[in-house]
């Protein structure tokens, strides 16, 4: 599978999750605070698990993998917010042209 590839399935397998997350939200009435801090939770819980289970010694491999985790949560979470950021500028442009 090309990198390409990789990412392509990477993001549809995160669109799976935004869908579940979206159910909770609209069938099952969740509030979206705790919706996100379960999404979180879960996210911190299967990478700790992912670690552990390649891990010959996770106490002492603890630190670094937090410290990759936390750098790689960083960098999508800026993307993430510069797509909105990206998103809300292009309506309100949108908006100002549809009034004038």
């Amino acid at each position: 599978m090309s990198q390409k590839e990789k990412a392509m399935d990477t993001y549809k397998m995160a669109d799976e999750f935004i869908d579940l997350a979206n159910r909770m939200l609209t069938a099952e009435g969740k509030e979206l605070e705790d919706v996100g801090a379960a999404i979180r939770y879960a996210a911190a819980r299967f990478s700790s698990h992912e670690v552990a289970y390649r891990s010959s010694d996770l106490a002492a491999e603890k630190k670094d993998a937090v410290d990759w985790y936390t750098s790689h949560f960083n960098e999508m979470l800026n993307e993430n917010f510069d797509q909105h950021i990206e998103h809300i500028a292009a309506e309100k442009e949108k908006t100002a042209a549809e009034n004038h």
